[in-house]
């Protein structure tokens, strides 16, 4: 546990080989806990893996509501630069999934110096389109009987704000949470499969992210593209062509803007990191790195 001030304390873990090419590992959400399945994706004889809980939730404390306080991309950002400094790693390389490369981008923006390399997957800049695709009704042009349960008979076009009441009520946060995770869970994949995620988990990943979302993640408009050009680092994207919950159309506008990118598209593939030909991509990448 590293103690970020404030009553905050941070639960992170060190994977593979001390001596290895150093690597922090940014999950998904927020709210998703550090997933040790993402393990696989590294050659542990020559990696060295820092994975952590971020603000909220896992096993960092406080978690929930109770984290709201003082729980937002920069508080993160700084969570992530602290973790550097007292782990003694000069410079790292950056891998993030979904709402991890939001951070992940903000991160490499702000402290450009400290980033060996970038790998992605799933790329969520925060742009109004991508918020409207999965919160105003974009998702129902392919997932209408997904849409129609989200939206529980609400006729508020903006299911953020439709939440915001829902999700802040003790009595109706449990069923709230389920649907707002039940939605994201459902397009997740290429071939849906069964959702396992415990109660627990779903509510911090409801709670969380309705908590990033309605605030835009504390970013301005377009800021990720806007400020790209600092990223002079190796960067990877890899990207489920039919990814339904950041689709592709955000990674590719990102590699526009950072032409010495490597955009490996799935094509067989939606937006979950464990899709066989995702986590075969993401392999290569971190084998081609070292």
């Amino acid at each position: 546990m590293l103690d970020l001030g404030d009553g905050f304390h941070m639960h992170y873990e060190v994977h593979g080989s001390p001596s290895g090419k150093p690597v922090v590992v940014l999950h998904g959400g927020p709210g998703g806990g550090l997933q040790r399945y993402q393990l696989k994706h590294f050659d542990l004889h020559r990696w060295r893996v820092v994975m952590f809980d971020q603000r909220g939730c896992g096993a960092s404390t406080p978690r929930g509501v109770e984290s709201f306080r003082a729980n937002t991309t920069w508080h993160l950002v700084e969570d992530i630069e602290k973790l550097r400094e007292h782990l003694g790693i000069p410079k790292w390389t950056v891998f993030g999934g979904s709402w991890g490369t939001t951070l992940g981008l903000a991160y490499a923006e702000t402290y450009p110096s400290k980033v060996t390399a970038l790998i992605l997957r799933g790329v969520c800049l925060m742009q109004n389109w991508e918020l409207e695709w999965l919160y105003k009704g974009g998702i129902k042009t392919v997932w209408p009987e997904v849409w129609t349960s989200f939206q529980a008979g609400s006729k508020e076009p903006n299911m953020i704000k439709t939440y915001a009441g829902l999700l802040k009520s003790r009595k109706t946060r449990r069923a709230a949470a389920k649907r707002w995770w039940g939605m994201e869970s459902a397009i997740s994949f290429l071939r849906p499969r069964p959702d396992k995620t415990s109660p627990k988990q779903t509510e911090e990943l409801a709670l969380l992210e309705h908590h990033y979302f309605r605030h835009n993640a504390w970013l301005k408009p377009s800021q990720l593209l806007a400020n790209a050009s600092k990223l002079k680092m190796p960067i990877t994207i890899v990207q489920g062509r039919y990814d339904m919950v950041c689709p592709f159309r955000a990674a590719w506008e990102l590699s526009q803007k950072v032409p010495h990118a490597k955009l490996v598209v799935v094509e067989d593939a939606g937006h979950a990191g464990s899709e066989p030909g995702t986590a075969k991509a993401l392999r290569a990448a971190t084998n081609a790195m070292v």
